[in-house]
């Protein structure tokens, strides 16, 4: 039965992560519990985004909208939120006196769409767009779960992109090797799938690798989708170029821009993603497939409201750079204490780290070892970069 696909975990280390989460360490309480450091929450700004939350949660209920059936794609007031904040901080990120109107005239609330999280996005969007063999081209090291999100019901394979430098991210070479050897395993490639900024390495992609990619993809009537999760949480806000300013906001129907609050405003729990797309076909399947996975009506309206509160996002994003920072540099003193190398990151809430030199030889079978003896006595839970498809064995993720 097809239920048994499912019975595979999305990230190989979902059983120590659980672990942790039933015996989680505490300085005083439990100082012998576990620490996952694999699960890429932004903790730091739990505190502002709940009182910003607790001070406004009856405004969720006040409408009489939020209770009945409306439009799955999202009720007209989320919609047209969603339009003014992905024109306010993706396409215009410096026009701080772009009015709701202006916003509405570049970005339609009609080409926006809510769901249950950018998992629920990725499913519907790939299971609308894709057909059995077909696959989706990917850069390594890539983020451990897509292989479970666009494969367990749209049924797309992925495949890796080799690298020969992935800080600089893939080229055009790369690109067309990866595609040449799906074709020749029987596969079609169909997709392609950015994370920007990238989940594991940290990096921020130039708009010219992002503008070859289209158009390499657009050569060959393949649709790209940018993951755009962590566009907010960079270390310099002016180095990141969301994909629909680097095209001029000219999407067409074959790119997709993805972007939820789990990571930025660290509110995974919330379930809450959203997509930007001018490919109206895709949207109206998508409507009919949201009827599974939709946002309830109460956050709805309360994610409308945080949106559109400029003062707040600007304050809260401020201090969460802020913070970050502050954290990133004790991670990174410490791992330069210990002589362990790693990609400097410009954006996200975690570090890419070679643990290679404890290796005996650099293999995964070691790499798995390591993993165990952090677990076991050290009592740690890190991402391996097998379970992120790396080339190179001894690469770990630090969030």
């Amino acid at each position: 039965p097809r239920g048994l696909d499912a019975l595979s975990p999305p990230i190989p280390y979902l059983s120590k992560f659980l672990h942790c989460l039933d015996d989680e360490c505490h300085p005083l309480t439990n100082p012998q519990g576990y620490i996952s450091l694999c699960v890429a929450e932004n903790k730091l700004v739990l505190d502002l985004l709940a009182r910003r939350f607790t001070s406004t949660a009856a405004n969720g209920f006040s409408d009489p909208s939020v209770y009945t059936y409306n439009n799955f794609l999202g009720i007209p007031v989320a919609r047209e939120a969603v339009a003014y904040f992905f024109a306010r901080r993706f396409l215009f990120p410096f026009r701080p006196t772009l009015t709701p109107d202006e916003a509405l005239r570049h970005v339609q609330p009609r080409h926006v769409a809510l769901s249950s999280g950018c998992v629920a996005l990725l499913n519907s969007l790939f299971f609308l767009l894709g057909a059995e063999g077909e696959c989706c081209l990917i850069p390594k090291p890539y983020y451990a779960a897509f292989e479970v999100d666009l494969g367990l019901v749209a049924g797309i394979e992925v495949f890796g992109v080799s690298q020969a430098h992935p800080v600089r991210g893939p080229t055009v070479e790369e690109w067309q090797a990866a595609y040449d050897a799906a074709r020749r395993k029987g596969y079609r490639p169909k997709f392609v799938l950015l994370t920007n900024p990238n989940n594991p390495l940290g990096i921020v992609y130039s708009p010219t690798v992002l503008q070859e990619t289209v158009d390499w993809a657009r050569a060959r009537d393949m649709h790209t989708v940018v993951d755009e999760i962590y566009a907010l949480t960079t270390q310099q806000p002016a180095e990141f170029h969301s994909i629909a300013r680097v095209l001029n906001n000219e999407l067409r129907d074959d790119v997709h821009l993805l972007w939820a609050l789990s990571k930025d405003f660290g509110a995974s729990g919330m379930r809450v993603g959203l997509m930007y797309t001018q490919n109206e076909l895709l949207l109206e399947g998508m409507g009919t497939m949201n009827t599974t996975s939709c946002v309830s009506g109460p956050i709805q309206y309360l994610v409308a409201e945080l949106l559109t509160d400029d003062v707040f996002v600007n304050d809260f994003l401020r201090e969460s750079q802020e913070r970050l920072h502050r954290s990133y540099m004790i991670c990174t003193r410490k791992l330069e204490e210990m002589v362990l190398p790693f990609v400097p990151a410009r954006a996200g809430m975690f570090v890419y780290v070679d643990f290679s030199g404890l290796l005996p030889s650099k293999s995964f079978e070691y790499e798995e070892k390591l993993v165990n003896l952090m677990f076991q006595y050290a009592r740690i839970v890190l991402t391996p970069g097998e379970s992120q498809r790396d080339d190179s064995p001894g690469m770990f993720r630090i969030c």
